[in-house]
């Protein structure tokens, strides 16, 4: 019995192997999303807990070079939304946004897609924590994983970012993506 399970095994990881040689196709794509963007800071009158709609945009460039894995580079923007809280009796509002360049290491499984992504997020954050608007910038590094769809040219993603960002203590984005793949 242990003898068939492991032959069944076998089987369906060098089924899933030969799979991406298949399927896998490199070259440009674009992409749109929505998302829901968590910000969390130590304003030094309270913390700074709140989320909001985000939205990103991005192009880039899938190379089908490696038979296992795919790799791509791609930039794009996101603006994460205003993230706003009453922190001891003041309305706290976050206005962050940026472009952005990242390398991706693709697991191709057929239709199915995992990767994970490591970047630089160029950012600009206008923010009032003490009751005046202070604005900072900033290039910053940060990381993702993710999971995709494809039929055809057309794909899904669903994906989780954490950003770096100096000036705030944690930046999170969870997001749905539109991919159009030429």
């Amino acid at each position: 019995m242990k003898r068939q399970a492991f032959v069944a095994l076998a089987a369906v990881l060098l089924t899933s192997l030969s799979i991406p040689c298949a399927h896998a196709a490199g070259g440009f794509y674009l992409g749109a999303g929505l998302g829901h963007t968590r910000i969390t800071d130590d304003t030094g009158s309270g913390q700074f807990d709140s989320g909001a709609l985000a939205f990103k945009a991005f192009a880039g460039y899938r190379f089908n070079i490696i038979p296992i894995i795919d790799l791509a580079a791609e930039v794009g923007y996101t603006d994460f939304g205003k993230p706003s809280q009453t922190v001891n009796g003041q309305a706290v509002v976050f206005k962050l946004h940026g472009v952005n360049a990242a390398g991706l290491v693709i697991f191709p499984l057929g239709p199915i897609d995992l990767y994970g992504k490591v970047g630089m997020l160029s950012w600009s954050l206008d923010s009032n924590p003490s009751g005046n608007t202070t604005s900072t910038s900033g290039t910053d590094p940060f990381y993702g994983v993710g999971v995709g769809f494809k039929i055809r040219s057309v794909g899904f993603r669903g994906e989780f970012e954490q950003y770096q960002i100096k000036d705030v203590d944690r930046v999170q984005m969870f997001s749905l993506s539109l991919v159009y793949q030429f």
